[in-house]
């Protein structure tokens, strides 16, 4: 009976290790990762220990090393900061079949309570320096008993203000990064009124080019739902061009009038912007495939004359604008990841504006 009850236990650890292996790997390689940034610095610490013993043999070796200099302490937290994100990019750029989003949220909770624990500790540390034996050990037991109590309000508190899951999906791809569909539409006079007509030319297909991220899930109650986020596409004006990220790769077809009626403004032409209003006001597929009964389709295609009218109208005042002030456009399909392509902002990267929770599923009728 007990080789069973062994046994049943042997199952159920291997159960969990395999439902939160990308936890658990993310974990190990933080681990590792700080372990190996340690040994340098325990090395310089017990030289620094030793060369001190030898120039005075009455040290108290003990004594010293419950009272570390500021730089050790401050080094210390650096290994184990770098051990966090070492853990996090691993995380993240585990391999498809292992992530879920469930782990992804987990993950990034253990990384929050590490870093901001090593935090409350690192000051109370600071503080203790300089500082009587017993008030030091006062101080650092009070900061430490602080530095696992902190984490965890915060957690409690920031659950109320953390990304939904489909939110953390996003997160996990504009991190990761995504094939991409890049357009560069030079400017022959790089002005504002030129900018400005050039990106009400290019907002619907800035739209379109975002992905929307669907999350399905289940309530207790057994009832399911759908959560709802987005990867907004990006552009910026760089080099007298404007330059557009897409979120993904667009459809060729769909994505080809867009560039030939930019072409064609480029020539000095003005074609007929209801061509580009359909396309860019039409249903997507599974917009129509939801759409069963008549009523329904109905509905969609009124949507889509109205969508029509006003934005060949907008499309038609831009194209008098840019006539004759644009460039054959430029594009190439690339690797694109939003978070380390715009570091600090400094490469001038902006989102497009996107509908916010229920109003998102708007963007699939749009195409």
């Amino acid at each position: 009976m007990i080789w069973l009850v062994g046994l049943m236990m042997v199952l159920m650890g291997l159960l969990m290790l395999w439902a939160f292996s990308a936890t658990l790997i993310s974990i190990a390689a933080g681990l590792i990762a700080s372990a190996l940034l340690w040994q340098p610095l325990r090395w310089w610490r017990r030289h620094q220990l030793l060369r001190a013993k030898a120039q005075n043999p009455a040290l108290d070796l003990n004594a010293e090393l419950q009272n570390h200099p500021a730089l050790f302490y401050g080094l210390s937290a650096l290994a184990i900061w770098l051990g966090v994100a070492a853990m996090l990019w691993t995380l993240i750029h585990l391999p498809e079949r292992m992530f879920s989003p469930e782990q992804l949220s987990l993950g990034v909770g253990i990384a929050f309570v590490v870093s901001l624990g090593t935090l409350v500790r690192l000051v109370g540390n600071l503080l203790s320096t300089g500082k009587g034996a017993e008030a030091a050990a006062d101080i650092k037991a009070t900061w430490a008993l602080a530095s696992w109590l902190v984490p965890m309000f915060t957690v409690i508190v920031l659950i109320f203000f953390a990304p939904n899951t489909a939110g953390w999906m996003v997160w996990r791809e504009e991190w990761r990064g995504y094939p991409s569909t890049q357009l560069r539409i030079p400017l022959t006079s790089d002005d504002g009124p030129g900018r400005e007509a050039l990106m009400a030319l290019v907002q619907p297909l800035l739209q379109q080019g975002s992905r929307v991220v669907r999350y399905h899930a289940r309530s207790r109650n057994g009832s399911s739902y759908t959560l709802l986020d987005a990867v907004p596409a990006r552009y910026r004006f760089h080099g007298a061009a404007l330059e557009i990220q897409l979120a993904g790769l667009m459809p060729d077809e769909q994505l080809s009038l867009h560039q030939q009626t930019l072409d064609m403004v480029a020539r000095g032409d003005t074609p007929d912007p209801s061509l580009l209003a359909y396309a860019q006001c039409q249903p997507s597929p599974n917009q129509m495939a939801r759409s069963l009964l008549f009523s329904q389709r109905q509905q969609l295609v009124q949507e889509m004359r109205g969508c029509v009218q006003s934005r060949a109208a907008d499309l038609r005042t831009a194209m008098e604008a840019l006539k004759g002030r644009l460039q054959p456009v430029e594009m190439e399909h690339n690797w694109f990841s939003p978070q380390r392509s715009n570091w600090l902002l400094l490469q001038g990267w902006q989102a497009v504006k996107l509908p916010e929770g229920d109003d998102l599923s708007r963007l699939d009728a749009l195409r």
